[in-house]
């Protein structure tokens, strides 16, 4: 079910609706939020890509922002820097965190009009497509790769697949520190 191509099921959930939810008035739909997904191996560059996309005043919806961080590693956040206000930082230390409830629960409690996620390179982004709230929809998929240790994972077998379930679905792939690559 991973090969669907729409962006809001891009991580392989179907989340389409019967036609009665639709027709009856009396049952509200939920609001979709939008989730902006980060994927990539650690020390990838995912934190300082997100870090500049929040910088961007383009990149302000007028909506509360959920920003969740699922790998911690050399980089920090500088929230003083973003570009707007509304932004809730949270770290989910374990993958155990990693559910519908939790997320859910999060979202509320940051009032969310959208998620951002630095995915937790380890981790199966079928795990995620599993533990997204039914109203969580990903909008973008992208993927950072340190152009000095992608060719390192392609030829492991062991983490040749974690790479490969990253790169396959995300819309961009971007390659770090490429200029420190050499030609071998």
């Amino acid at each position: 079910a991973m090969e669907r191509r729409s962006c809001g099921a891009r991580l392989g959930r179907d989340k389409s609706l019967p036609y009665e939810y639709f027709s009856r008035k009396d049952t509200p739909m939920p609001k979709q939020i939008p989730v902006y997904l980060f994927v990539g191996q650690l020390e990838s560059g995912k934190t300082k890509f997100i870090q500049e996309t929040m910088e961007d005043p383009n990149f302000d919806s007028g909506d509360k922002t959920l920003l969740l961080i699922c790998e911690e590693g050399e980089e920090e956040y500088n929230e003083k820097k973003f570009a707007f206000p509304g932004v809730t930082v949270k770290v989910l230390e374990d993958k155990s965190e990693l559910n519908p409830q939790n997320l859910a629960k999060l979202g509320k409690e940051a009032d969310a009009g959208r998620v951002v996620i630095e995915y937790n390179g380890m981790w199966l982004l079928q795990d995620l497509a599993d533990a997204l709230p039914e109203n969580w929809l990903v909008y973008q998929c992208i993927a950072t790769a340190d152009g000095t240790t992608a060719l390192t994972y392609a030829r492991d077998n062991s983490m040749r697949s974690l790479l490969l379930d990253k790169i396959a679905r995300s819309e961009l792939i971007v390659f770090n520190r490429a200029e420190a690559v050499n030609n071998d």
